[in-house]
């Protein structure tokens, strides 16, 4: 009976931790478009993203991760969407001129708030640099 009883509170136990383990903190930002074209010395970057999350942000930065063919990062540019608090359901642009690093081929997005916090982001690449 005892070893019923054990085998019993070790399954509860079991499946009250799975469903936490499971979750995924929901995405703060979404990308919802992103394009990025040498032009010379340059590239340039132009998209939309999205904010996803329940809690109301203190500005976006937008970083990208610009990678190699063996997807090693390469450099590291960034780029700031709106300095204001911008609420979900908002949408922000972006177009900015990068340094171009010869041996990228492709990104990754990431976002900050305007005080540094890592934000989880959707959609965030890689993406081909044409």
């Amino acid at each position: 009976m005892r070893v019923f009883q054990a085998v019993l509170m070790m399954g509860a136990l079991c499946a009250a931790v799975l469903p936490v383990a499971a979750q995924k903190k929901a995405a703060d930002v979404q990308v919802v478009e992103a394009k990025a074209v040498r032009d010379g010395a340059n590239i340039t970057m132009d998209g939309k993203v999205k904010i996803t999350g329940e809690k109301v942000l203190r500005g976006l930065v937008i970083v990208f991760d610009f990678r190699s063919p063996e997807k090693a990062v390469i450099t590291t540019q960034k780029t700031i969407v709106d300095e204001g608090s911008m609420e979900k359901g908002k949408e922000g642009v972006f177009h900015a001129e990068m340094v171009d690093s010869v041996r990228a081929v492709s990104y990754v997005v990431r976002a900050f708030d305007m005080h540094e916090k890592e934000l989880h982001v959707s959609n965030a690449g890689p993406f081909p640099i044409e």
